[in-house]
């Protein structure tokens, strides 16, 4: 049967479970997106900037692991625009199909030496190429569909990751001679799900030796985990153990928070009971983490110090070349933590007491930030957001901008129940909670969502309050708002000497009314300028049907403590803890640091 290009590629996106497509509309893509007129099986979400369209579709598919987000964007500017967000899925293993529109294969400039030949010609798959697992420009109708199915099985495969089909204007208005099979990626989606990378016997076998030999065990966690849906095994695996569980920026919402298994939030940002408990393991199963710098600090040497490591990683390149390792495991994590439950069947792993008791004391000393505030006073963010997370009802999607308002999210709010919390974090760019809290609301069929941003993330992408306003859905925006690029500012306030250049009001920068903005787009908004407003506009907001910006002033100095400071060990975070703490929470010999000396 003959088909138009566009149709088909509708088509397979529709077979593999497609049920949003994000972007703007443009001369270069107008005859794809005009074909979507006639389908009722795909819904076109209209943004008002492509970069908030490729935000979308990758909070789309982090929240929905059996699919994968799609964003469409117009040839040279709006193909441009999707950049920060093919990054965001890049650095974060999250698939997604990007797809631009091209001039026309007549216009191009081929291998011409001239900048330019089309209007808006600009070869993106040469510069995605760096940030996508493939990306490649269709040049003939033929290649066009057999392009399309070997992007989305490299999307699939191994590390998930996103990649980039550039369609001339002519190639998306033809007609092509296809059948049934040829518009249908089920059995591709099933072949790829089949050939994920299983886990050696004798690997197995060796893991399940080193756990019954240690005696105080810790579970690293990554994102890895999430996105192969390993979360239910983990969580058997942690009981049958009795081992605590550690958690990255990017796994944070892997394991509950309210089981007493969970350590905290691990690395230099990180909680002192979760960075105090890996101090102390004699064994570090690190399973979907790269562990990364932000989690082990700089120097390598002093984390896990009296630790075997056993890295579980899906990409071979990424698993344990930081690290001195026992155990390097290449392996689906989902498809490892079954087995290896599964292989510890017969095996006797006996808790240690003494290990958990002395990991539920940290739990009780470090694990919460507790803060109290004058109700005539600004509150601290960790008050905001302890409050917050108390109002929830543990079903939210919630979506973490970048900066101290997500570093004091990850620290502070509970995960629990069916609740999601992520952010973008290894792109990590201001303005990505509010489009992802609204990719992932759609993605989940209306489901509440929370944006947690600062006042600086909101001016990023703040036009799409137009598109919340449109789409009316329960999205509610929290603004911690200290007038400030408040990370930055902090760090200048350790490195420069205070200089706060563009970080402040005094240094150019400047934020505007956002309830005044909230209210223009026609969206219900309120602001608290003290402790005893906080909770009122809290409440407020999470009642109000439909989308809500809810705009909290917090202290301007507000800052992210504790943090591990450059070349100290994980247990001697700043602000610093009397020697005679830090050796009461030690099971292994401390290391003496500069701002102390352990004396016989």
């Amino acid at each position: 049967m003959k088909r138009n290009l566009s149709d088909c590629i509708f088509d397979l996106l529709a077979s593999a479970g497609v049920e949003h497509i994000y972007g703007m509309t443009g001369g270069a893509i107008a005859f794809m997106l005009d074909r979507l007129a006639f389908r009722d099986d795909i819904r076109f979400i209209c943004t008002a900037h492509e970069q908030a369209a490729s935000m979308m579709a990758e909070a789309c598919a982090r929240v929905a692991p059996d699919s994968f987000g799609v964003a469409i964007g117009t040839s040279g500017p709006g193909a441009a625009n999707l950049l920060t967000g093919i990054g965001c899925a890049w650095f974060d293993s999250v698939p997604c199909l990007f797809i631009t529109g091209q001039v026309n294969t007549y216009e191009s400039k081929g291998d011409r030496p001239v900048r330019q030949s089309g209007f808006q010609e600009m070869d993106i798959a040469a510069m995605a190429a760096p940030i996508t697992k493939f990306s490649s420009r269709a040049t003939t109708p033929e290649e066009l569909l057999p392009m399309l199915r070997e992007a989305i099985s490299q999307m699939l495969t191994g590390r998930p990751g996103p990649v980039l089909l550039d369609i001339p204007m002519n190639l998306q208005r033809q007609e092509i001679e296809v059948t049934e099979a040829d518009l249908d990626l089920q059995s591709l989606l099933k072949s790829i799900k089949d050939d994920r990378p299983k886990v050696v016997q004798k690997e197995l076998d060796a893991t399940v030796e080193l756990l019954k030999r240690s005696r105080r065990p810790v579970l690293i966690v990554g994102g890895g985990v999430r996105r192969a849906g390993g979360d239910a095994p983990l969580l058997a695996l942690a009981e049958k153990l009795g081992c605590p569980v550690c958690l990255s920026m990017n796994g944070i919402d892997c394991f509950p928070h309210d089981h007493p298994l969970f350590a905290g939030l691990l690395g230099v940002y990180g909680t002192r009971s979760a960075n105090t408990v890996v101090a102390n393991a004699d064994l570090i199963l690190a399973v979907g983490s790269r562990l990364d710098s932000r989690q082990t600090g700089v120097n390598t040497d002093i984390f896990g110090r009296a630790a075997k490591i056993i890295v579980v990683d899906i990409d071979p390149n990424e698993c344990g070349y930081r690290l001195s390792t026992e155990l390097k495991i290449t392996a689906d994590a989902s498809i490892f933590l079954f087995s290896l439950l599964e292989s510890m069947q017969e095996s006797s792993v006996t808790p240690d007491k003494e290990w958990l008791a002395h990991i539920e004391m940290l739990r009780g000393k470090y694990l919460s930030q507790p803060e109290s505030v004058a109700p005539d006073k600004l509150p601290s963010p960790y008050h905001v957001l302890d409050v917050l997370s108390g109002e929830l009802k543990g079903d939210e999607l919630v979506a973490l901008d970048t900066g101290q308002n997500m570093v004091w999210a990850m620290q502070t709010m509970r995960v629990r129940g069916g609740m999601r919390m992520f952010t973008a974090g290894g792109m990590s760019p201001m303005g990505y909670s509010l489009p992802a809290a609204i990719g992932a609301s759609l993605s989940k069929n209306g489901a509440p969502a929370i944006a947690v941003i600062g006042d600086g993330g909101m001016q990023i992408n703040i036009q799409e309050l137009e598109t919340l306003h449109r789409l009316n859905l329960p999205v509610k925006i929290f603004i911690l708002n200290n007038g400030a690029l408040g990370l930055i500012r902090q760090f200048q306030g350790e490195n420069m000497a205070g200089r706060e250049i563009a970080s402040s009001t005094k240094g150019g920068y400047s934020s505007p009314d956002f309830t005044a903005i909230a209210k223009a787009y026609g969206i219900p908004a309120n602001s608290s300028q003290n402790g005893a407003e906080m909770k009122k506009a809290i409440r407020e907001a999470l009642a109000t049907p439909g989308p809500f910006v809810c705009d909290i002033m917090i202290d301007e100095y507000s800052t992210v403590l504790p943090k591990i400071r450059v070349q100290h060990p994980p247990e001697d975070q700043y602000p610093y803890l009397p020697p005679e703490e830090i050796r009461a929470n030690m099971l292994i010999d401390p290391i003496a640091t500069s701002t102390y000396r352990w004396k016989d």
